[in-house]
């Protein structure tokens, strides 16, 4: 007898050496499959922040690879609030209560995430929701957090499936040109947006999906991967999520990580990342101290 639908993962002609380094970046989804790569001693460089929406993921990837003077543009989007200086495009993990570690928190973040993109096989971009937010002062500005600054102080819009395409096909054509060997990854976050409704959620997700098929049908080497059906459609049974019913939760996590491992990697890739984890826990071991 047969309890679910269970997904049946279907290697990718993309086969990922663990090896070279992989570059994350989106919502907090993308920091969970970070933890499980580097728990293989897998160098998975996610480190510009949570980003939800794709303007912004898009918006932070041009500004840190593609833009000379980047520091000024970032230096516009400074302001203080709660005694702290934030960006409004990036989230309050670079929020400092100084200008000068701010700017200098992203700078050493730049490098490291160029430095990644020369060398990775793949980028894996975590699409969180359609909703974004924009300043009501300064039209068409969208925010990548709100820093729980006054809600009359942002407009809320959806994107659309042809805008999201749009902007998206363009910067994965940027990307591939200044990294030929870059494969990008796509996914839909399985967290669930409920500050937006329930009808609201389900509409952000469908335009997301929409989006990503329409990148990965006219651009080479762009693929799929779907987090959002493991979860949702998979599993499906709140036992799969953390306590507040939103987030997916450990033993979720796990089951997508080993549908990443059985789609992307070949034998000798899942060798690699067993041999990882191994020298992972041994590192990390703490011997029991007898008194």
């Amino acid at each position: 007898m047969k309890f679910r639908t269970e997904y049946k993962a279907s290697p990718s002609i993309l086969k990922l050496d663990p090896t070279r380094p992989i570059v994350l970046v989106g919502s907090c989804f993308a920091s969970n499959i970070a933890s499980k790569m580097n728990e293989c001693m897998w160098d998975a460089v996610n480190n510009v922040g949570t980003l939800y929406n794709p303007m912004s993921i898009s918006k932070v990837l041009e500004l840190l690879v593609f833009t000379d003077d980047y520091i000024s543009e970032l230096d516009a989007s400074l302001f203080e609030a709660n005694g702290k200086i934030h960006s409004w495009l990036f989230d309050s993990h670079f929020s400092s209560g100084s200008k000068e570690r701010l700017l200098q928190g992203i700078q050493e973040s730049r490098i490291e995430l160029l430095s990644a993109l020369q060398q990775a096989q793949a980028l894996v971009v975590t699409f969180g929701t359609s909703w974004c937010y924009e300043l009501a002062d300064e039209e068409a500005y969208i925010v990548a957090n709100c820093h729980k600054m006054p809600s009359r102080m942002f407009i809320r819009k959806r994107m659309s499936v042809e805008a999201i395409s749009t902007l998206w096909q363009h910067l994965c054509q940027l990307l591939q040109l200044e990294f030929p060997e870059l494969n990008i990854i796509f996914t839909v976050s399985p967290v669930r947006h409920l500050k937006d409704g329930f009808e609201g959620n389900t509409l952000s997700k469908a335009t997301l999906h929409l989006a990503v098929e329409n990148i990965c049908a006219n651009l080479e080497r762009c693929h799929y991967f779907p987090a959002y059906e493991l979860v949702c459609d998979d599993l499906r049974d709140y036992r799969f999520y953390a306590s507040d019913l939103v987030h997916p939760s450990d033993m979720a996590i796990e089951y997508i990580w080993e549908v990443f491992c059985d789609t992307f990697l070949d034998d000798s890739g899942k060798d690699k990342i067993k041999e990882g984890n191994k020298k992972f826990k041994a590192l990390n071991h703490r011997p029991i101290m007898i008194k």
